[in-house]
């Protein structure tokens, strides 16, 4: 075993609680149209064998991918209500429509449903943004590469912040 493999091995171990993640990583589709999860975050995530993908519940014309123990720790809720709850059953439906279970392959790939990608506009570009315990997957078309505007962000971040407490 060599040392890198090792060390994979020690970081999987230690790492079974979700971690943040955060930052954008902008990849082009490949031939199959998949897009590789960045290491580091697939680690944070504690390297699932699958994750959930659906259209963003907040009205951003982005996708939102959860792994498992997140997606569940958020669905948790849902599970004590009665199958009669007509507001929890028109809800539970709806997501279960909407959301998809992906495999991740051996090199972190996701292949996401053609329904999906054009849903956002993808055609050959993404952008990936880690936004805590998920991340949000747009088209470079709706969320354009930084080019100098980061003073103007910065500025919406700070109200934002100082709006919500952080």
């Amino acid at each position: 075993m060599s040392a890198m493999d090792t060390n994979l091995e020690e970081i999987s171990q230690k790492n079974t609680e979700i971690q943040p993640i955060l930052g954008r990583a902008d990849h082009r589709l490949d031939p199959k149209r998949r897009f590789t999860i960045p290491s580091d975050w697939y680690e944070r995530m504690c390297r699932p064998s699958q994750v959930y993908v659906m259209p963003s519940l907040s009205r951003e014309r982005c996708l939102d991918v959860f792994c498992p123990a997140e997606f569940d720790k958020r669905m948790e809720a849902f599970r004590s209500k009665a199958l009669s709850d007509t507001g929890n059953s028109k809800f539970t439906s709806r997501i279960g429509e909407l959301i998809s279970c992906v495999t991740v392959d051996t090199q972190n790939r996701i292949r996401v449903k053609d329904s999906l990608l054009a849903y956002i506009g993808i055609k050959d570009e993404v952008v990936l943004i880690g936004t805590g315990y998920h991340f949000e997957v747009w088209s470079l078309a709706n969320r354009p590469k930084l080019d100098g505007s980061e003073a103007d962000i910065l500025e919406l971040l700070a109200a934002e912040a100082q709006q919500l407490g952080f």
